[in-house]
């Protein structure tokens, strides 16, 4: 592996432009527990993207931050003792995001927050960048969806994560959510009690699941509960086409520019397709060496670079608003015959 894991003191020697100092970039992926797959994921894309760029002055440095806050609380501090000076990180999933999120608006740090659907961002003179726009984009499309059931049970696991689509939810369609269960992603079968979904009937369920979401649709399917399901964009697992159980399963997915080399390069390199996670990897980071090559660790010009420039990415025509929000077009997926196929649903009239 290219990049520096957990090895802050290792003697730096890569070719470098003349003039130009290391610029370190802790990166805080999932690397252990629940969705450790989703992590790899990310990493993998990294990886591409240093091989793209030989002799950048960027240095990443990746630091497992886990599944969950309290792993990736430890991650940022190691992180910040290691690299006390560093203006760039980049974190991954909503729970690490939300940990670093205060230190580093306070420091004026360079924040990109990839695999977060959830930001609790309360600063307005921050520096964070959003690639996954997720609630504030998505909960509205689903919600749309929804409205043609009369009775939604939302699953979901206790994070950040599962919270806002919960909470957005409940402002968009109080009158159609019949009951919400939260579980132990870690936990599964020992904390998602199903009883009770059964018990309120429902016409279709949400399942606000990440890496889990295979074991939680055996879960349903075995308790004898055949109603629809449909999920969020971070569902999407090549994992989920192994079992027949998920046959039907509906979800929101970015609309993927699958032309872009990106797909074809990971699928000769790693043996499967990438989903949204690596292409969100990959185009994070490219934007972030091509904005580094311009700036180097200038944190306004960074921030700028992020709300002048469109980017035709893996993500599809990615542009950032004033509030280096990332928006990029959403469409709905469905696995049918053991393939993810394109699903389309005639929208409601207003």
């Amino acid at each position: 592996m290219n990049f520096l894991e957990n090895t802050p003191d290792i003697p730096i020697t890569p070719l470098l432009p003349e003039n130009n100092e290391i610029i370190p970039v802790g990166i805080l992926p999932m690397q252990s527990g629940f969705i450790s797959d989703i992590g790899e994921e990310y990493v993998r894309a990294f990886e591409m993207v240093q091989e793209d760029n030989p002799g950048s002055f960027l240095l990443p440095v990746v630091i497992d931050a886990g599944s969950n806050t309290t792993t990736g609380l430890s991650a940022w501090k190691t992180l910040k003792s290691s690299y006390p000076n560093s203006s760039i990180v980049v974190t991954v999933a909503s729970w690490t995001t939300n940990v670093v999120y205060p230190d580093a608006a306070d420091e004026e740090m360079v924040q990109i927050a990839l695999g977060s659907a959830v930001v609790n961002r309360s600063r307005l003179d921050d520096y964070l960048v959003r690639f996954t726009p997720g609630v504030e984009q998505e909960s509205p499309v689903l919600a749309e969806y929804l409205d043609q059931y009369d009775r939604v049970v939302i699953l979901g696991g206790n994070n950040d994560y599962a919270l806002g689509y919960i909470n957005a939810l409940k402002s968009l369609i109080p009158e159609k959510i019949v009951n919400i269960v939260q579980y132990d992603p870690d936990n599964l079968s020992g904390s998602l009690d199903l009883t009770s979904v059964k018990e309120n009937n429902p016409d279709i369920i949400l399942l606000l699941s990440v890496s889990e979401a295979g074991a939680v649709v055996e879960m349903i399917r075995n308790n004898n509960i055949s109603t629809p399901l449909v999920g969020t964009r971070v569902i999407e697992r090549n994992t989920l086409l192994e079992s027949p159980v998920t046959e039907g399963l509906i979800f929101t997915t970015p609309a993927l520019n699958r032309s872009e080399p990106f797909f074809s390069r990971y699928r000769e390199k790693y043996g499967e397709e990438a989903t949204f996670y690596g292409a969100e990897g990959y185009d994070a980071m490219t934007i972030l060496y091509d904005a580094v090559q311009a700036c180097g660790d200038d944190q306004k010009c960074l921030s700028s670079w992020f709300t002048e420039t469109e980017y035709p990415g893996s993500l599809g025509d990615v542009r950032f608003d004033e509030n280096r929000v990332a928006y990029y077009p959403l469409e709905f997926k469905i696995i049918r015959n053991g393939t993810f196929e394109q699903y389309e649903w005639m929208m409601q009239d207003q």
